[in-house]
């Protein structure tokens, strides 16, 4: 029925696997969860306890090949027809949260991949980090707001799917930050049916400011990696359709100069302030422009 898949990298799954091996259960289907461990250099398990919950599998990479490649090698392992991707550094809001996926598959036999969202907890500990607003402000949607342009909300970290869509849509890259774009793209260009549910798992790897802007920095080129392999379309990212327009007016090497003059200062404000996200949007743009 259900393969429950966790890639993870440095990030301790044991309090994770233990809920959902105790909601599969209390579900009374046939389920595996296998973790995919990308090569870290910290715990990420106790494995005395893991050989005691059973139906855990291990999957350990003898190099780092990122989340994207990952996710592939753990549906190659997986032997059921549904995969549920849960990213290392999720908790499930409710007891509910695979019963909702299993009901979900249940009602729409047509649909071919789910997608719960992603939650930020109030009592998060670095709530005044700008990875945390950013979540909060752009990323916590319910699922009737994601519907509304259902290929733009893809958040891959908490979803269900058919092992044969994900076959098919699953872009696998170098190791690379913002690939969660090319692969709603293979979902939009293939029509393939899908569905929102409110279903969030809260994000907790809320990274320190410095950290985050190094990962948006690599996700806005990989984004202008796509956008010159035509890896995704012109209607897939705001960063696209604002470097179209500069660059129909003749503006984009002017933009990059002057990010190049700004992007220290902007840098310096996002490490050290509460600016509004548009700053961030700034930074992001000068990243994607930047050759």
């Amino acid at each position: 029925m259900l393969s429950i898949l966790i890639p993870t990298y440095n990030y301790n799954v044991e309090a994770l696997v233990a809920e959902l091996q105790e909601q599969a259960t209390n579900c009374k289907i046939d389920f595996e969860i296998i973790i995919g461990d990308d090569f870290s250099n910290q715990t990420i398990y106790n494995s005395s306890n893991l050989k005691k919950l059973g139906l855990i599998k291990l999957h350990r990479n003898h190099s780092s090949v990122g989340r994207t490649q990952m996710r592939k090698l753990l549906s190659l392992k997986a032997k059921y027809n549904w995969l549920l991707y849960i990213d290392s550094d999720m908790l499930t809001t409710e007891s509910l949260y695979i019963k909702k996926y299993i009901d979900a598959i249940e009602k729409n036999p047509d649909i071919e991949a789910f997608f719960g969202g992603y939650s930020y907890s109030c009592q998060h500990p670095h709530k005044d980090r700008l990875r945390f607003r950013y979540g909060i402000e752009r990323e916590y949607k319910s699922a009737l707001d994601r519907e509304i342009k259902p290929y733009r909300n893809i958040y891959s970290g908490n979803m269900v799917i058919r092992r044969e869509t994900f076959e098919l849509t699953n872009t696998t890259l170098e190791n690379r930050y913002g690939l969660d774009l090319a692969f709603s793209w293979k979902l939009e260009s293939q029509s393939i049916p899908l569905k929102h549910l409110d279903n969030y798992t809260n994000h907790m790897g809320i990274e320190e400011n410095e950290i985050f802007l190094l990962k948006t920095k690599e996700s806005s080129r990989t984004i202008r990696y796509l956008y010159d392999q035509n890896l995704i379309s012109s209607k897939q990212s705001k960063l696209v359709g604002a470097y179209k327009l500069i660059e129909k007016l003749h503006l984009a090497k002017v933009v990059e100069l002057k990010g190049r003059l700004l992007n220290p200062l902007i840098s310096w404000m996002l490490i050290n302030f509460r600016p509004p996200l548009i700053t961030l949007d700034l930074y992001k743009f000068y990243h994607f422009c930047k050759k």
